[in-house]
């Protein structure tokens, strides 16, 4: 445009230089460039800086890098409460109104266990009373509810009236009698009743100790074949229902004097030592382990180390934690620092599992409100070959975080905690009970209910939580204890919550589409406590043990693995806490099997999902002879028993368990398993007759007894004198092949017969049915190599004898080829006709220095 000046004349307007635009241009830019990238970098900080958290707050934004959503291939979660349906909505764990007191609000817990030895759990209740200040009378019972087989629960009268301040309780045979007795803790209360076949009874000698008793575990610590009981202390506790207004801090939260544990001192914890006789020595000052620091809620037994011995973790109230390791002989070190487990949170549940498949157990630890829970993951085979570290070095790191069990609980009080696989997919799963100890604001004060949490373990990688899933789950409520069992015998876990506002939930499991097996155990002194399960799938080991700690609980002594697609676990290995082990081959899945100490031949039940099962313990001539005799007679039979199988497992004395068995037998007569492994020693000890006649007299008492019928076969098969004696053992072995026709061993004998009758089609038929059957049939291999040999194949002869090669120990030698189980001790007591032979054969793979002696043999046989 143009201006005009006054004096009228035009002048041009004044025009910015095209240099110094240009420069402007460039400066605007930068400088709007400049801000953009601020802008950037704010909103970046804000979307991933890491805030302190404060109680009460909104989780959302804190989680929100951590919510990847749950993965397609997660199982629905599928539970239904049968809690009406199943008998048991009348529980109530609490009666009447709080008076804001901290044993008033601790909660109480459930333990599962068979007690009247019929099959399935049982399952005990413990209620947390009512008030501090009311009588004894207005409290909530504590019940025993009796398991009716067809997933039902009936209120049994075995049980006294018990009206407690109630916490804890566990199940155990503390006097090897073979019936489950109980360990009841709370408030004033340390009670043990004893299992009078199948009727409970308090033992006088075990009186009630002032103090607050939380938890309670079992176990054979050292190794003496009897069960101790450990009680966990919480605090000294002083009733003051008028200091209840009184405000302290806890983790900077304002809660009442009287429901905060750092007003008090803590309790001692107590170990009761086992004198074998059901009478019980308190050594926890003396032996180191009384944890005069911790204010303890929880202890757990659990060899977490692999050396065959129980450690013992213990958790603390806002102390550190405690890890006791067990080193033999009544020696404890305390390995809490060194270990990196002491844990100086707020401590209740714990739970121990190998949830990463990694070979060792790793443990879980449920806490207080802004706390995080934690993952201990067990470095116990990283550090295996380490320069750095001795063999044997254990350590823990907080892996929580990281598997996204962390900051999801940071709003949550964690209470009850089990591992289990409860899709049955072969990895462990988790489950966590949870509720607040914060109180409402309005009148009467209540404690606010908390949502639960069920982790579906995402192949190791991660966990996520499913519970918002199934308001059976996930609902919220006030809960304390929790337990595992598999209640209706079909097949999967589970899960039973002691709600503190309300009756129990008993959530029947529906989501389990993998295939399962269960394991019960069965031991002639009872325990078994710390007993290590190994079961072989393909491309993995899934380990498991019977210890159990939750919060204030026990959950089954049943063993349950989930298999995924396996059809059948491979190889089970049972390492006996103080004891050696046992193996069982080819174990067929969707069933239930009971596996006693040194019987190489499981029982097995069959069954499904959606099929109930009724169990009995394998042992009903026990039962009903028990149920009769007077209990002196009962523990004597079982000392004696005891005494004997320990001579013949742990002594490998066949000649010293002979008397100590016919000692059990005179007190009672019925007893299956001694009969068997008296025969078994006379066996050993050259005393062949009586052998035969013993497993005469076992298969007159029970016609179904397929190891009487295997044993009584083979022994008479290598002992026979005539024709006529080898008619006689086929006919017995043919008779216990249809009792069980899985088992291969009876397959190996009689085709051995067939062999040295000079049979060799009957004989090529018996033993490729058991190399089909038996992956470790190396005895069957061999034999059919000879076959081939004797026919002038020797190419295909040399083939079977590698393949028996690689099927044989590291030394070259058959680990086991007569039957399934204990193979090696099976040599030793059940050798058959021609086992000598693949017995001693060096592992070389020239047919003609393999088979001479055989060969030279079998010409010479004068059958």
């Amino acid at each position: 445009m143009e201006e005009t000046s006054s004096a009228g004349a035009r002048r041009p307007g004044r025009k910015i230089g095209r240099r110094r635009r240009r420069l402007y241009w460039t400066v605007a830019l930068l400088i709007a460039a400049g801000l953009a990238g601020a802008a950037v970098i704010v909103a970046v900080r804000r979307a991933h800086r890491t805030e302190m958290y404060k109680t009460g707050e909104d989780l959302a934004a804190i989680t929100r890098q951590l919510d990847l959503g749950i993965p397609a291939e997660a199982p629905k979660l599928r539970f239904t409460n049968v809690t009406q349906e199943a008998g048991l909505s009348a529980f109530r764990a609490f009666a009447g109104r709080r008076t804001s007191q901290l044993p008033e609000d601790m909660g109480s817990g459930a333990a599962w266990g068979d007690f009247d030895n019929d099959g399935d759990d049982d399952l005990l209740l413990v209620s947390a009373g009512g008030p501090l200040g009311a009588p004894e009378a207005g409290r909530a019972r504590t019940v025993l509810y009796e398991n009716r087989g067809d997933g039902t629960f009936t209120e049994s009268a075995a049980f006294p009236e018990t009206r407690i301040i109630g916490m804890g309780a566990a199940w155990g045979d503390v006097d090897g009698d073979g019936w489950l007795d109980l360990v009841v803790t709370g408030y004033g209360t340390t009670r043990l009743y004893r299992n009078d076949r199948g009727r409970l009874s308090r033992d006088p000698h075990f009186p009630d100790l002032p103090g607050f008793w939380s938890g309670a575990a079992c176990a054979d610590y050292d190794h003496d074949g009897d069960l101790d009981l450990y009680i966990c202390g919480y605090v000294r506790y002083k009733e003051a229902a008028n200091e209840a207004g009184r405000a302290t801090q806890q983790y900077g939260q304002a809660v009442p004097f009287t429901l905060n544990p750092a007003s008090f001192e803590p309790e001692r914890n107590l170990l009761f030592r086992n004198d074998g006789r059901g009478r019980f020595e308190e050594v926890a000052h003396k032996l180191g382990v009384d944890n005069l620091e911790g204010r303890s809620l929880s202890a757990l037994w659990h060899d977490f180390d692999d050396d065959g011995w129980v450690d013992l973790y213990v958790a603390n109230d806002i102390s550190d934690n405690a890890l006791l390791m067990n080193r033999g002989g009544g020696r404890f070190e305390e390995m809490s620092h060194a270990a990196w487990v002491a844990d100086y949170r707020g401590a209740m549940g714990l739970a121990a599992g190998d949830w990463n498949r990694d070979g060792d157990d790793d443990l879980f630890i449920t806490h207080w409100m802004a706390q995080e829970n934690a993952l201990y993951d067990n470095l116990l085979r990283d550090f295996a070959d380490s320069p750095d570290h001795p063999k044997g070095t254990l350590r823990f790191q907080d892996v929580a975080d990281q598997r996204g069990l962390g900051q999801i609980a940071l709003q949550s009080v964690g209470w009850g905690t089990e591992f289990g696989d409860f899709d049955a997919d072969g990895w462990l799963d988790l489950v966590v009970a949870n509720g607040s100890t914060f109180e409402t604001e309005q009148e009467p004060k209540e404690l606010r209910p908390q949502e639960s949490f069920l982790f579906w373990n995402n192949r190791g990688k991660s966990f996520h939580d499913l519970a918002p899933l199934d308001p059976a789950v996930g609902a919220a409520h006030v809960s304390r204890g929790m337990a595992l069992a598999d209640y209706d015998n079909d097949g999967d876990l589970d899960i039973l919550i002691v709600d503190r506002d309300g009756p129990v939930r008993l959530l029947r499991n529906d989501m389990q589409t993998g295939n399962w097996l269960e394991v019960r155990l069965v031991r002639a002194a009872g325990v078994i406590e710390g007993t290590r399960l190994a079961a072989t799938v393909p491309g993995v080991v899934l380990r498991r043990s019977v210890s159990s700690a939750s919060y204030l609980s026990q959950s089954t002594r049943t063993v349950h693995f989930g298999l995924g697609p396996a059809s059948r676990i491979d190889k089970l290995v049972v390492r006996w806490t103080g004891a050696g082990s046992d193996t069982y081959e080819a174990l067929e899945a969707n069933a239930i099997w009971e596996i006693r100490e040194g019987d190489p031949l499981p029982r097995k039940v069959r069954g499904g999902p959606g099929v109930a099962l009724s169990l009995g313990t394998g042992a009903e001539p026990i039962d009903a002879w028990s149920r009769t005799a007077p209990r002196e007679q009962v523990v004597a039979f079982w000392r004696a028993q005891r005494a004997a199988m320990n001579a013949v497992k742990s002594e490998n004395d066949p000649a010293k368990a002979i008397p100590l068995f016919e000692e059990a037998l005179r007190l009672n007569p019925q007893h299956e398993d001694s009969v068997f492994y008296l025969a078994s020693c006379l066996a050993a000890t050259g005393k062949v007759d009586g052998a035969l006649a013993r497993l005469a007299e076992l298969m007159r008492a029970n016609p179904m007894s397929h190891r009487a019928r295997q044993r009584w076969g083979t022994l008479r098969a290598r002992t026979a004198r005539s024709p006529a004696d080898l008619d006689e053992a086929v006919r017995v072995l043919e008779r216990a092949e249809a009792i069980n026709p899985e088992e291969t061993g009876v397959r190996q004998v009689l085709g051995e017969i067939a062999l040295v009758r000079g049979d060799r089609k009957t004989a090529r038929r018996h033993l490729e049915r058991v190399v089909r059957t038996n992956v470790k049939g190396v005895g069957g291999l061999y034999l059919l190599a000879y076959l081939d040999w004797k026919a002038g194949d020797t190419s295909h002869a040399t083939v079977l004898l590698k393949k028996a090669r690689e099927k044989s120990g590291p030394d070259g030698k058959p680990s086991g080829a007569t039957s399934e189980g204990d193979v090696q001790r099976a040599m030793h007591e059940d050798q058959t006709l021609l086992s000598r032979f693949y017995a001693v054969w060096d592992g070389s793979s020239d047919a003609d220095r393999a088979f001479r002696a055989l060969d030279t043999y079998l010409a010479e046989s004068r059958f």
